[in-house]
């Protein structure tokens, strides 16, 4: 594991050397916060971004890879392809996981060796030091469940890694022992926590406070609950999810009170698209990684994959699928022309060109693209919509926005549909409810509410579960969830997964056949891609969801074991 454990997780620019870590470093107050900052800036990294793109954005049926560049050798381009196509193997760049380990590690240091400084600078003190662990608990915690839910299968590392003499070839844990341990580092974390009013500026949701925690534990719970079934974790999703909500009211009461909203604080949906992805730090964020200042280095991870995958090229490596976004229709994503969001998330939607190609306008575009009053006057082009000064590709200001309210709302929904017991069951009304809230408050004031049939359409269980899932691709499209939404899905439809075991645990020296979990014909149907029909048959096993082992990573370590859909040749098992 030399790329996961010893060239990555190692920053020489802050820890030079081993002597100097032990004899010089961890002295200060000052040394742990330059370790805190360090941890989160570890997770802005262009790798990280992109791979929040790919692994939540990518693999599902929202974006495809730029039809229209014509790379000759960019591995980026074609292994982007190769996974779209169910081909990946084991040298797919996106397989590699060792900027998510980086994280990891900086975490694992500060809980460590922040305890010293306590004992060697009097300034930092006690309450201090619990805020500090808070953050570093949680931030851990998160950069794993990413890792469940890309691999599933993915090593633990109980300790911090400081030297090269240290044996860190570990074998792969089972999803259940790491969500396991990341739901317990969170419920130390909200021990003492940040509070969400404890800041006035972009700290606010740049750190990870008591909502931030509460938001993660919504979502491991929601995706172990997926998993096994849990009714148990269904309902501490909506507990957590509850709190985020309870919490978000408290401190926004009174914005709530001059918009004359009584149930959430959501903006306007007429300006909400500036405020939540230009501006940035909205009073609906949760938790979002800054990166708008030179200092704090720009998102060029974003840039890459939604804009220009380099300097001088006016394109980004992935673009909106034309088949989901281009029209507002029935059986597109958006239904109404009146919902801000068609306009608001790509670039010349509406063109009515079948297979026009789309740029993603979502986090992109500075300008407030709902300003003018007609539909048809939102629709702005690619080159007219722009409003972005200094240089697109290395220059993108824009902070990734991991948590916002509206998503721990549809988790909340999601999570409630599965509580309820019967078509009739009140627990539906409320998911309802939470849908029609985040729906109507991006539909333009005045016009029809086009979607209510659809809505009430929606009375039982079978159908709540669709209309949620289809009201969180509206509502966060682009924004690195589609495919765990998708992939939870999948989960509620199965029976026989066993996440208190490995993959390689399961199914042996057996081939890919014989794993038991299968009939995916529900996910599959949103996975037919480029005309490629073969493509459901090459996610219709529980191991085809996730990414196989790096390459380098099994050549280091020989304690791991590689993701049963790849064979001898480390391409799928099934041809």
């Amino acid at each position: 594991m030399s790329g996961l454990l010893m060239a990555s997780c190692i920053d020489t620019q802050v820890l030079p050397d081993d002597m100097i870590v032990e004899e010089d470093y961890w002295k200060t107050r000052n040394d742990v916060s330059m370790m805190v900052a360090g941890a989160y800036k570890a997770m802005t990294t262009s790798d990280v971004i992109q791979r929040f793109i790919v692994w939540g954005s990518a693999r599902s049926e929202e974006l495809n890879p730029t039809a229209s560049i014509i790379i000759n050798g960019n591995d980026a381009y074609d292994n982007l392809e190769e996974m779209v196509l169910g081909n990946m193997d084991n040298q797919n760049v996106y397989a590699n996981w060792a900027s998510l380990y980086t994280v990891i590690n900086r975490c694992s240091q500060v809980i460590e060796k922040a305890p010293q400084v306590m004992q060697n600078d009097p300034s930092y003190t006690e309450s201090t030091y619990l805020t500090d662990r808070s953050q570093m608990l949680a931030l851990r915690a998160l950069a794993y469940f990413y890792l469940v839910r890309a691999f599933r299968d993915v090593p633990y590392v109980p300790s911090a890694y400081f030297n090269s003499s240290q044996d860190m070839n570990l074998p792969q844990s089972a999803p259940a022992v790491v969500l396991d341990r990341c739901i317990a580092d969170l419920n130390e974390a909200l021990e003492a926590p940040l509070s969400p009013s404890g800041y006035a500026d972009w700290r606010r949701c740049g750190l990870i406070n008591r909502d931030a925690i509460n938001a993660i534990l919504a979502d491991v719970y929601l995706w172990r609950a997926s998993m096994t079934h849990s009714a148990a974790d269904y309902q501490s999703c909506v507990d957590h999810c509850q709190a985020v909500i309870d919490s978000k009211k408290q401190v926004y009461q009174n914005e709530m009170i001059a918009s004359g909203r009584t149930d959430y604080p959501l903006i306007d949906g007429a300006e909400a698209y500036i405020e939540i992805f230009s501006l940035g730090n909205s009073q609906e964020s949760i938790f979002e990684l800054p990166m708008n200042t030179a200092a704090a280095g720009y998102n060029t991870g974003l840039s890459t994959m939604y804009w220009s995958y380099e300097n001088n090229r006016q394109a980004g490596l992935l673009e909106p699928a034309s088949s989901v976004f281009g029209e507002a229709a029935e059986g597109n994503a958006f239904i109404s022309q009146n919902d801000y969001r068609f306009w608001e998330s790509c670039f010349d939607v509406g063109t009515g060109t079948e297979g026009a190609a789309l740029t993603v306008r979502k986090m992109l575009d500075y300008q407030t693209v709902v300003s003018v009053s007609t539909p048809a006057n939102r629709k702005a082009s690619k080159s007219a919509g722009l409003n972005r000064a200094g240089n697109m590709y290395s220059e993108m200001a824009q902070n990734w926005i991991v948590y916002r309210l509206t998503d721990v709302m549809l988790m909340q929904a999601e999570a409630l549909v599965q509580l309820a017991s019967s078509d009739t069951d009140s627990k539906l009304g409320q998911a309802f409810d939470i849908v029609q809230t985040v729906y109507t408050r991006s539909i333009e004031p005045g016009t029809q509410f086009a979607v209510g049939d659809t809505l009430a359409a929606a009375t039982g269980k079978d159908a709540m579960e669709q209309l949620v899932l289809d009201e969180r691709l509206r509502e966060l499209c682009f924004e690195g969830k589609r495919w765990f939404d998708l992939v939870r899905y999948n989960y509620r439809h199965v029976s026989g997964v066993d996440a208190t075991k490995t993959m390689s645990e399961i199914i042996g020296n057996a081939t890919i056949d014989s794993y038991p979990v299968e009939n995916y014909s529900g996910m599959l149907d949103y996975m037919v891609r480029k005309g490629n029909s073969s493509a459901r048959y090459k996610v219709s096993r529980e191991p085809m969801l996730y990414f196989p082992v790096y390459l380098s990573e099994m050549q280091a370590n020989s304690n791991l074991r590689q993701n049963p859909a790849y064979n001898n040749n480390d391409i799928y098992n099934r041809n």
